[in-house]
Formats: structure tokens, sequence, C-alpha cells
């Protein structure tokens, strides 16, 4: 076939490929380990020298996690840059799933200041902070707070103020703001706050209040519960849609139809 010819059959598509360079890359593949099998499949060994330069980027990396449903990220970023004030390019987010994202440091000193805080906030929201570590697997992660409104129904007038409310919010996790129509007084029926429960920790209906020579009992009411499994000790799922529970149901379900034995009626 001539030059002519052979330009004739070719696409647009494979004319354009034919300009493009390739990318290339500065490592010298043949320092790279060889490929070898395992149980019929490729498989390799990593130099253990590999694996520690990577997580060597990462050792002043945190974790954080937020409820990023109806969330822009680009936002959460902003806001906790504006907060953390480390310094332009000192901070990087890499958003993973379920809420979590890593935070990349270029200093311990930085990861200290994150550290050592009680609690940032983004919006009502508590920030939830572990430090990375190597083997970090998001599906692996569970989680037993939740941030909620607590209510105090009842509550007489004179204990709404900020710091009664956040002190008496304080007996069941982390207060986080008092709603603003209870500090303005727009209804006297309940006085709500927002909390960061534990729920593996915390599960109460009251709690107890002494003030002077004044001592009551406080009903607590929570005005959306998450699902909560206390079987698993996890937010997520109920007790009903616990799987762990369900196979332990259908495990014994069958261990019971096997020792049944059955009736037989003598002739």
């Amino acid at each position: 076939m001539s030059d002519v010819s052979l330009l004739r059959n070719l696409t647009y598509a494979d004319l354009v490929k034919g300009k493009q360079q390739l990318p290339t890359t500065s490592v010298d593949l043949n320092s790279l380990p060889k490929p070898t099998l395992k149980d019929g499949k490729p498989a390799v060994i990593l130099p253990e020298s590999f694996y520690l330069d990577g997580c060597d980027i990462w050792k002043f990396s945190l974790i954080g996690r937020l409820d990023l449903k109806r969330v822009n990220f680009q936002d959460v970023k902003n806001d906790l840059e504006l907060q953390w004030q480390l310094g332009q390019g000192m901070v990087q987010f890499i958003p993973m799933s379920r809420g979590f994202f890593t935070i990349k440091l270029q200093s311990q000193e930085a990861k200290d200041k994150l550290l050592k805080t009680e609690a940032w906030f983004f919006g009502h929201q508590k920030l939830n902070l572990i430090e990375w570590f190597p083997g970090f697997d998001v599906e692996k992660q569970r989680t037993s707070h939740a941030s909620v409104w607590v209510t105090f129904p009842g509550l007489p007038l004179e204990f709404w103020t900020e710091k009664n409310l956040l002190s008496m919010a304080k007996s069941l996790g982390t207060p986080i703001v008092v709603d603003k129509r209870t500090l303005a007084h727009e209804y006297g029926h309940f006085a709500s706050v927002l909390v960061d429960i534990d729920f593996a920790e915390s599960a109460t209906d009251t709690i107890n209040v002494t003030v002077g020579g004044l001592d009551f009992w406080q009903t607590v009411e929570i005005q959306k519960m998450p699902k909560y499994c206390s079987k698993c000790k996890l937010i997520g799922h109920t007790d009903q849609e616990c799987r762990k529970q369900t196979k332990a149901n259908n495990e014994r379900q069958m261990v019971t139809q096997h020792n049944v034995q059955p009736h037989v009626v003598q002739p």
C-alpha cells in the first residue's frame, strides 16, 4: 500500500494521536522490582524503602470527618483554612469517602496546633480529628458520635443563659452552640442546644442540676435521633437493621431447628 493510500485510511483521531508526545518518567524502570506470580496471578514485592518513602510524605497529616451531605467541600476548606491561619500553601485537603478527608500539613508544629485545640467546628458541626496512620482504610472506620439538637423541655427561664445551657449540655457531650431563638426568648416551651454526643457512652433522658439550694432532675430530649445500633455501638443503622444481629438470629434459628427432634407417633 502506498503512503498516500495509507494516509487516506487513517482517521482524524489516528492523525492526532500520531502528533501527541507520550509522557515519560524520570524513574529508571530497570531499577524497579521484577514482577512475580502468586497463585497464578501477577504479584510484586516492594522494597521496604519504597513503602517508608510513601509513609514519610504523610507524617504530619491528620484525618478529619464531617457530615458532608448537602455541603460544598470547597466551603469546608475555605472555612478551616481561615480558622487555622497556617499560611499560604501550608495545608492540603484530600477528600475521601463517607465524609472523611486527609489534612496534609507541612510541620509538626502545625499538627500540634490543630490537635491541642479542644475542638474545631464547621458551622454547627464538630470536626472529628485523628492522627493519620499507615493503612488507614475509610471503610473500616466507624463512629458512635453525632451532632444533635438537644432540648430541655420545661426548663425555668432563669436558666436560659448561654453559660447555663452550655454547662448543662456539657454533661451530655461536647456543646457546640445554643439555638439563637432560645437566647432571643422567642418561645418558652423548651431550650435547645446543639451537642456532639458519643452515643456509646451517653444515653440518658434526664440530667441532675444543682445550684445553690436547688436540686432537680431536668428532662432531656433529642429532636432528631440518629440511627444508632446498641449491638455494634455505631451510628448508621438501628438494632433492627443490624446485619450482625440478623446473622446471629439466623444462626440460632438453624441450631434450634437442628436440635428439634421430630415427634414420631407409634402405631
